[in-house]
């Protein structure tokens, strides 16, 4: 009898595509883009990553600190100001347009994900 092979849950495909990307953000920034701390680094979300559309976003995530990311919410307003500073003007509702749209990730999406954000290929 044959076994059948084992799926991965979409859950535990996204915390490790989560683990990745965070990293991968993490060593693009290498500080904290609202207070420049290089302190306790993790990946802000400008929009929050509950928004599948912008889950992975290079855009709408970046490096912050805790401090700026947990205790400060994510100090919105200078995240907001880096944003256009970086981006340009209509980064705002560019990413509030994107946060509109419908994302459901699919296994196959989540596994390329990790794998291109997977840091020494």
């Amino acid at each position: 009898m044959l076994k059948k092979k084992k799926t991965v849950s979409i859950s535990k495909l996204k915390k490790k595509a989560d683990q990745v990307f965070s990293l991968w953000i993490r060593n693009r920034d290498k500080q904290c883009v609202t207070c420049g701390s290089k302190q306790n680094l993790q990946c802000g979300h400008y929009i929050s990553r509950s928004i599948n559309s912008l889950r992975y976003s290079e855009i709408n995530c970046h490096t912050q600190c805790v401090s700026c990311n947990v205790f400060k919410r994510g100090a919105m307003d200078e995240y907001a100001r880096f944003l256009i500073r970086k981006f340009g003007p209509d980064i705002l509702e560019d990413l509030a347009k994107e946060k509109l749209k419908f994302k459901q990730f699919k296994i196959a999406e989540l596994e390329e994900i990790t794998k291109k954000y997977q840091i020494n290929n």
